[in-house]
Order: C-alpha cells, then structure tokens, then sequence
C-alpha cells in the first residue's frame, strides 16, 4: 500500500466516524429535532456522486467510504422521519 492510498483509507476512516456520534445520539436519545433534513438530503447526494465518481476511478477508499456515510445518512432520514412524523 503506497502512501496516497493510506491517506485515502484514514481520510475515509475519518470522515464516516464523524456520522457515528449523531447516530448513535439519535438512537438512543430517539431525538432529531435538531438535525437538519437539508444536511441529510445534501450529504446524501454529495456521497451518491463521490460514489459514482470511486466507482469509475477504482477508488477504494472513497467507494467504501461513501457507501458507508449514504447508509448512515438513510439511518438517520428513516429515525428523523418516524420520530417526527410517527
């Protein structure tokens, strides 16, 4: 593994973990008030593209991590929705 693509698996490591707080808080406080749907719906397209784009460039690293950040982002869409609408 080269030094590029170890940079790539810890920015990718970094910036999914970042999610992880929120959906755990979300979890088990069932409180959503204060994430913004707006966050939700941008962070969910902005990863749906670096996916595409990891996806034609071979880029593990970013596939993995968008794959990642897209289910967690869906996670809290599905909480935020059912416990605002439900």
């Amino acid at each position: 593994m080269d030094l590029a693509e170890l940079f790539g698996w810890m920015a990718s490591i970094f910036t999914t973990v970042i999610f992880l707080p929120q959906l755990i808080k979300a979890i088990k406080t069932k409180m959503t008030h204060d994430i913004s749907m707006w966050m939700l719906i941008l962070s969910l397209l902005g990863n749906g593209f670096w996916f595409a784009h990891a996806q034609l460039t071979k880029n593990m690293p970013l596939l993995v991590c968008a794959f990642l950040i897209i289910v967690i982002t869906l996670i809290l869409m599905v909480f935020k929705y059912r416990n605002e609408h439900g």
